[in-house]
């Protein structure tokens, strides 16, 4: 009876040790969502992708804006007849004329085409977020699964080692003496396991954050939403959520490119009548004549009317009207899933969530204390630590899932959470 108080004394204390104190987690980079959402914008290869395509797609539209260059032309005619030398110089400046409509509306054109790409950048940016949140939250939940598995395995190492002892003395029979080892041993196994998912679940944050880095791992230094314990995220109602439709940047994007294909479509639908050419010229000649000199030029639209241009343009303005009305269609269709998804984790967290946690807790300890007091077989001890360790996880499951739909939510609101403004 002494011995067995002394282990689960030991138990106990070993128990209640935490295990982001150990040595092997001293290397690990800790940083807040905050803190990773920052190394994120300053170091990710993946936003500096979409910006670098925003950019891309922003010059090119400016491009199209652009006024057509003068040409500056020089001709010198050297004549001669009979001994008689004569010659012309003649210095212009060439100019194509755009017509005003056709100017307004190809800049009109330009700008929602840059309009579209900024909200497309905002798209790619609240996605790539979203998935640091996502990797954030599971780094946590896999050491927090982690931290449960090493609790159970303590209770089994321990009551194994009391149960060779008692083995020994005759207290417990050879069955329950093995059922306590292939316990300790599976106990181990999955121990041995969380924590390569943990290491994985941090070195996935890693990459995202800090993609330079070789062999980096970097873990949470505080559940998700703030420091404590991962609590309940913030209601948000399935009209609420429908209500930020129009806000997505997909949307917007589909807006402003249909904006463009009808700007362009204006564009070609003046095609058909050419630009002017003017060139505004001096000449001077060995006569010793010498003034201005105006050229206009026309092309006439005889063979080509543009009638191409106008139907491809047309098409154009046709696609990009089917894509904003199947982005609407679609991005409905992800905002009811998330929703629900949302408000269905979230009510069983909080219906549950802190349930599971505080029983899983008095569970161990009562089971513990009547151990202590010869009350409680090994066997019963072992079912009470499986039962913490399932309890817990579970629970910790549903608090991760419930933050990871929070957080795929509003990127489906196209918003940022509201504890990170």
């Amino acid at each position: 009876m002494h011995a067995r108080r002394s282990a689960v004394i030991l138990l106990v204390g070993v128990v209640l040790i935490p295990c982001r104190g150990s040595n092997a987690q001293d290397s690990i980079q800790r940083v807040t969502l905050a803190e990773a959402l920052q190394a994120f914008a300053e170091s990710s290869l993946e936003l500096r992708i979409a910006r670098s395509e925003w950019s891309e797609a922003a010059g090119m539209a400016r491009q199209l804006r652009a006024y057509a260059n003068p040409a500056f032309s020089l001709v010198r005619e050297d004549l001669g007849h009979s001994g008689e030398d004569y010659w012309e110089t003649t210095a212009g400046l060439v100019q194509r004329v755009e017509w005003p409509g056709r100017t307004t509306a190809r800049a009109r054109a330009a700008v929602h085409t840059v309009d579209a790409a900024t909200a497309r950048l905002r798209a790619d940016s609240l996605r790539l977020a979203y998935e640091v949140r996502e990797a954030y939250v599971r780094a946590w939940l896999a050491e927090e699964a982690q931290q449960t598995m090493s609790r159970a395995a303590l209770v089994l190492r321990t009551v194994a080692d009391g149960a060779e002892r008692r083995l020994e003395e005759g207290d417990i029979s050879a069955y329950e003496a093995r059922r306590v080892r292939l316990e300790r041993i599976r106990s181990e196994q999955e121990l041995e396991g969380a924590a390569l998912r943990a290491r994985a679940a941090r070195r996935a944050l890693a990459g995202l954050i800090s993609p330079g880095a070789d062999d980096h791992e970097v873990g949470p230094s505080e559940p998700p939403g703030g420091a404590g314990r991962a609590g309940l995220p913030p209601a948000v109602t399935t009209p609420a959520a429908l209500e930020a439709l129009a806000q997505r940047p997909d949307m917007e994007a589909a807006t402003k490119d249909l904006d463009a294909a009808r700007a362009r479509s204006r564009v070609s639908a003046t095609e058909w009548v050419p630009d002017p050419t003017l060139t505004l010229g001096y000449k001077d000649q060995a006569d010793g004549f010498s003034g201005a000199a105006v050229t206009v030029s026309l092309p006439l639209p005889v063979f080509d009317q543009g009638a191409g241009t106008r139907q491809g343009a047309s098409a154009r303005e046709s696609t990009a009207a089917y894509r904003l009305d199947l982005t609407r269609r679609l991005a409905e269709i992800d905002l009811r899933d998330a929703s629900d998804r949302y408000t269905s984790m979230r009510n069983r967290l909080e219906l549950a969530g802190d349930v599971m946690l505080l029983e899983a807790e008095a569970l161990l300890a009562t089971a513990q204390t009547a151990y202590t007091e010869d009350e409680m077989t090994p066997l019963e001890l072992l079912d009470a630590a499986g039962a913490f360790r399932d309890a817990r996880l579970s629970a910790l499951s549903l608090q991760s899932a419930t933050w990871i739909a929070y957080y795929d939510l509003v990127r489906a609101m196209g918003r940022e959470p509201a504890d990170e403004r």
